[in-house]
């Protein structure tokens, strides 16, 4: 208790990002010291260390957290720390924040329990890490014989992936539909195919030419105030001559004077 005591004046002598080894340190030994013993106590202690942390820290917490529910608690309350941890967590954590939850999940409560959890990464994750969790869901839909919601899910994802960058994804819908579909679906896959890419490289030359002309803009923009500063400088110096022909022409007279 003594040692805990230390770490309470530490994590509230410091604040984020200087006080993540305090909090980690100080969650991990408590743990350690008391697995389940103390479940509210530590409970309110991974509260208090979330609170006000920023994304970059977030995930190693929110997994120690989860271990805890998961270990000693319920499994409602470590599926609902995934869920607030995918939200949490950088963006560039967040896809394999949920590929853990999805995980855990499956082997909570069986694999079409994942659907929405599927679903809602899909709305959440940008559309490089959305196109692969649709991958993951086409083929977990495959593996339970539900062909048509793959199919589905290859038609949605579709409109994320440009046939010319994510060749993955459309050589996963091909294979799809070779294995599973008929001339009928082989044929609106590639249509689809086509349209996308058709649709993409419109957008593609669109902000191209839209960047063009704007930076057409900044190049006028900057010859205009070069003009200008070098037409204030010609007056300037305009001025500054006839003053000093004036200046020489007054002393002039006074000499003759």
């Amino acid at each position: 208790e003594e040692a805990f005591r230390a770490y309470e004046k530490g994590v509230a002598l410091f604040k984020w990002p200087m006080v993540h080894d305090v909090w980690h340190t100080y969650l991990a030994r408590f743990l350690e010291r008391y697995g389940g013993q103390k479940l509210e106590r530590a409970r309110d202690l991974f509260e208090q260390a979330l609170e006000g942390i920023p994304p970059k820290y977030a995930k190693s917490i929110y997994l120690m957290y989860a271990r805890l529910e998961e270990e000693y608690g319920l499994s409602r309350h470590a599926m609902a720390v995934y869920e607030r941890a995918t939200q949490a967590v950088e963006e560039a954590d967040r896809f394999a924040m949920y590929q853990i939850y999805i995980r855990r999940a499956a082997e909570v409560a069986g694999v079409t329990s994942t659907r929405e959890i599927h679903e809602r990464a899909i709305e959440a994750l940008p559309n490089r890490d959305a196109s692969r969790m649709v991958l993951q869901y086409a083929d977990l839909e495959k593996k339970l014989g539900e062909v048509d919601r793959a199919r589905s899910l290859f038609l949605y994802g579709s409109q994320m992936c440009d046939p010319r960058v994510d060749k993955e994804y459309w050589k996963a819908w091909h294979d799809f539909e070779v294995h599973h579909g008929n001339e009928e679906t082989f044929r609106e896959m590639l249509r689809i195919k086509r349209s996308v890419g058709a649709s993409m490289n419109t957008q593609m030359q669109y902000m191209t030419a839209a960047m063009m002309a704007a930076q057409k803009t900044v190049e006028a923009d900057k010859k205009d105030a070069a003009a200008a500063a070098a037409g204030d400088t010609g007056v300037a110096g305009g001025a500054g001559g006839a003053m000093a022909l004036l200046e020489a022409q007054m002393q002039r007279d006074v000499e003759v004077q």
